[in-house]
């Protein structure tokens, strides 16, 4: 009988959870590349095509979790880190400045199921599917510009980094799955200082998921390519509106988005609508499409082809509302060599340039990035 009595206490013990300790994990993100381009054209001068290698991306940060149900991710990033100002790659130079990249939390308000997260701090805002697909996933060599042009257009930051709080979840409506997020920010340039009108920028982003699941539990950011064999649509519709401030009368996006996998091939799009009023009306569009076909390899590689092409355009008043005249078009193709744990990619592109415009986010008062040949190597750790 005591034998027994032990046996069941014993039992008793191995079943019980084990309490809760909170978690902090280290990491480490790497993108190298080197550039081979033709240099910067700026009016009648050229400058000397040349080699450079710098850290196209750096970021080094801590996540992990405080409760169960509450998460958190800070971050900093060292970005363009000794890029060469007359490369033909876009983006600002750095001398070696650290700066915070996001800091935020998500607490799951549901935990018998995924479909209420509340997460709050400095994050990217779901403008649509690219602008918070994280960069270390995407198939074209970078992000496309088309985010940063509507990131800047309603957050006035090109990486569209805000201080807000965001609903989000997903979950199952009959065959398909649904995902969402709600939120509320603040523009973070000089007209967030607003003396006489102020307006939050409220957003939001629907997606609905055929076949296949693609996300089994919900993430704050998305992926480009999950490296996964399977057929699957998932179709995205994402707004923003803010209404009047000291620079201008009314701001608003409209974005369709769709990626589909089909087996091995995978092709994914989008496209947005930019209307700003003031004493004129401003419109502009983005449009981006990539597709890529993942090979599996031995050994636990994935080698994937792929191509991508992307425009921006604007009608001419621009200076009415301060924003962007004339269009920008990229062509962008190469290969990629995966690791299956997604630690390891080795990158080769070429990247084609065109557009006009006097105030281009890249093509200003006639000076052109020109044309480039990257081989990149990214690492997580």
């Amino acid at each position: 009988m005591l034998l027994f009595t032990g046996l069941v206490a014993t039992a008793g013990k191995t079943v019980q959870e084990k309490p809760f300790r909170p978690s902090i994990m280290p990491y480490l993100k790497l993108q190298f590349w080197n550039v081979a381009s033709r240099g910067v054209t700026s009016a009648d001068e050229k400058a000397a095509s040349r080699f450079t290698s710098y850290f196209r991306r750096g970021r080094l940060g801590l996540k992990g979790k405080v409760l169960p149900e509450l998460s958190y991710n800070a971050m900093v990033s060292f970005d363009n880190l000794a890029k060469d100002g007359f490369s033909s790659t876009k983006g600002l130079m750095n001398a070696g400045a650290v700066a915070l990249w996001s800091a935020y939390f998500t607490y799951d308000l549901s935990p018998k199921n995924d479909w209420l997260n509340l997460t709050g701090g400095y994050f990217l805002p779901h403008l649509s599917r690219e602008s918070t697909t994280a960069p270390w996933t995407t198939s074209s060599l970078d992000k496309t510009e088309n985010s940063c042009y509507l990131r800047q257009f309603v957050t006035g930051k090109a990486n569209g980094i805000c201080p807000g709080i965001n609903l989000g979840g997903l979950g199952d409506l009959g065959k398909q799955t649904l995902i969402y997020n709600i939120a509320i920010i603040n523009r973070q340039d000089a007209v967030s200082i607003m003396e006489r009108n102020w307006s939050p920028v409220l957003l939001g982003h629907l997606m609905l998921n055929f076949g296949h699941k693609e996300f089994s539990k919900y993430n704050y950011c998305f992926s480009n390519n999950l490296l996964k064999k399977q057929t699957s649509a998932i179709l995205g519709l994402a707004f923003s509106a803010q209404g009047k401030t000291d620079a201008f009368k009314s701001n608003q996006t409209i974005s369709a988005d769709a990626t589909i996998y089909l087996g091995h091939f995978k092709i994914d799009g989008e496209y947005s609508v930019l209307i700003r009023k003031n004493n004129l009306e401003y419109n502009a569009n983005c449009f981006m499409l990539r597709t890529g076909y993942n090979i599996f390899l031995k050994r636990n590689w994935v080698f994937e082809p792929t191509a991508m092409f992307e425009k921006f355009s604007s009608d001419e008043n621009f200076n009415d509302v301060s924003f962007f005249d004339g269009s920008d078009k990229k062509l962008d193709v190469g290969v990629n060599l995966i690791s299956m744990a997604k630690k390891i990619k080795v990158n080769l592109h070429y990247v084609h340039h065109d557009g006009e415009g006097k105030k281009n986010r890249y093509i200003k008062n006639e000076t052109f990035p020109g044309d480039y040949v990257a081989l990149g190597l990214q690492l997580i750790i």
